[in-house]
């Protein structure tokens, strides 16, 4: 649902763990390995003042040769998410666990763990210059190497905020350069039945708000393609930055889809009309809902309650300036 991201070029780096020579004219970073004295385990981070919620980052990517004395490559990977050394990030590219391809997470207190690789580290080849793009939409991301896609994965949780940078792992120098961001606007998935009142609205309270914090919002009921309704919807909650559901009608259907929404812990919104409270099912009853008049002084307070809610959710800056 979101069109093609602009590219622009990072211009400002900090190095934050290991050694590195940062070339701003030439837009090259070289990782040089850990710090001395060096204490295990041998890892570099470089980050960014950017940050990415949806899109793409794309760098041209070169693995040294292994050094004498060590087990495995160096790895040379796009980081998400990042606030600290300590707190959980995400990183995706060349390298890692054995494996020529991977997707990674640094979980507090655990460490590094896989969450998807592919092909044998064997067939990296040294020196050679790849082409690595990592693209994230919602909670699915994708790696392209040299414009072949190679893993696939829907995250456990939501990455929220956080800077993008550069991660190695090893004890060799990797070469990174023509490093690039392109944001796309991220998407608001509506959950609720396609009938009057509830698609008035939609179209008249949800989709404006949505805009306000440059959110295309839409509804599976848009979505002209082929295919299963039900794989559509499914798709349109993993990709979405925030889900907005209407609970108001007792409908089977936009519960389940609510129940995926909280497995994924995407920030959900729950919407009813307020002459329905005393109706809610039990398991729902918990959860925060904004109750709105179904009248045209009530739309715009359920207005007001969505930018307050969506600002919660996202952050008071995802909002347009007036």
């Amino acid at each position: 649902m979101s069109t093609d991201p602009q590219a622009e070029v990072v211009r400002n780096w900090a190095p934050m763990v290991g050694r590195w020579s940062v070339e701003l004219a030439e837009q090259r970073l070289r990782y040089l390995g850990p710090q001395e004295p060096a204490s295990p385990p041998p890892f570099g981070i470089c980050v960014t003042n950017a940050e990415l919620s949806d899109g793409s980052i794309s760098a041209t990517v070169q693995v040294s040769e292994i050094p004498n004395g060590a087990h495995h490559r160096t790895e040379g990977r796009i980081l998400l998410g990042y606030r600290s050394p300590n707190e959980r990030y995400i990183t995706a590219g060349l390298g890692g666990w054995g494996s020529a391809y991977a997707i990674g997470e640094f979980v507090p207190g655990s460490g590094w763990r896989a969450l998807v690789t592919a092909g044998a580290e064997e067939n990296l080849a040294l020196r050679h210059p790849y082409n690595l793009e990592v693209t994230l939409v919602g909670q699915r991301i994708f790696v392209r190497v040299d414009d072949v896609r190679v893993l696939e994965h829907v995250l456990e949780n939501p990455i929220n905020g956080g800077q993008v940078g550069l991660f190695t792992f090893g004890n060799g120098t990797v070469d990174f350069s023509d490093f690039s961001i392109g944001s796309r606007p991220g998407t608001l998935f509506v959950v609720m039945q396609f009938s009057e009142p509830y698609q008035q609205l939609y179209e008249q309270v949800i989709k404006p708000v949505a805009r306000e914090f440059k959110l295309e919002a839409y509804h599976a009921g848009e979505v002209f393609q082929p295919g299963i309704i039900l794989r559509d919807i499914a798709q349109g909650i993993v990709d979405a930055k925030v889900v907005v559901a209407e609970i108001t009608p007792a409908n089977q259907n936009v519960f389940y889809e609510i129940g995926y929404a909280h497995a994924l812990r995407k920030p959900t919104i729950l919407l009813a009309d307020r002459d329905q409270r005393e109706q809610l099912p039990f398991d729902i009853s918990g959860y925060r809902v904004l109750f709105y008049n179904n009248t045209i002084a009530g739309k715009e307070q359920v207005k007001e309650g969505l930018r307050k809610h969506l600002g919660a959710a996202l952050g008071d800056g995802s909002r347009q300036a007036a």
